[in-house]
C-alpha cells in the first residue's frame, strides 16, 4: 500500500492538480502577495493636437469654469464644460470610484463618466474618445479642496 501512495504522490497530473488547488485556496484566503499598483503612463497633450482634441472640464464654480473656457478658447483650444452634476452622476461616481471618496469627488467623477458614456452612445468608439478628449482639473486631493 505504501508503494501505491508513493506512486500517486509522484504522478505529475496529481501534483499539477494539487498545486493548482493550493494556489486557488491561497488566493481565496488572501495569502498571496498583492499586485502593486503602477501608475498608468500619461499621454502628453501637444500643440499639434489642439485642432482635434476637446478639453473637458467641470467640478469648479461657474465663475471658474467660464474663466477656464475663455482662456482655452482664446488660445485656440476646443473645450467643453461638463453639465451640472445630478443624482445619476453621483450614483455613477459611487459605482466607478473608491469607497472612501468625498461626495464632491463622486459627483465630479460620475459626471465625467456619464458624459463619456453619452459620447459613446452617440456613436463614438472608446478609442475615439481616448484620442479626442482630455479632462482638465485642478491638482488636489479632490473637488472639495478647490
Amino acid at each position: 500500500m505504501a508503494t501505491n501512495l508513493v506512486q500517486i504522490a509522484n504522478d505529475p497530473e496529481i501534483r499539477r492538480r494539487l498545486e493548482a488547488e493550493r494556489i486557488r485556496l491561497r488566493k481565496i484566503a488572501g495569502l498571496d502577495p498583492p499586485e502593486h499598483f503602477h501608475r498608468p503612463v500619461e499621454r502628453a497633450f501637444t500643440a499639434d493636437q489642439r485642432s482635434r482634441v476637446t478639453i473637458l472640464f467641470g467640478g469648479f464654480t461657474w465663475k471658474h469654469e467660464d474663466l477656464i473656457r475663455a482662456v482655452f478658447q482664446g488660445c485656440g483650444y476646443h473645450c467643453e464644460k461638463l453639465p451640472v452634476p445630478d443624482v445619476p452622476a453621483f450614483q455613477i461616481g459611487k459605482e466607478f470610484g473608491n469607497n472612501g471618496q468625498c461626495n464632491p469627488t463622486y459627483f465630479t467623477v460620475g459626471n465625467l463618466v456619464k458624459h463619456l458614456q453619452s459620447l459613446e452612445s452617440r456613436g463614438l468608439t472608446r478609442q475615439e474618445i481616448i484620442n479626442y478628449y482630455i479632462f482638465f482639473t485642478a491638482g488636489s486631493c479632490g473637488p472639495c479642496r478647490f
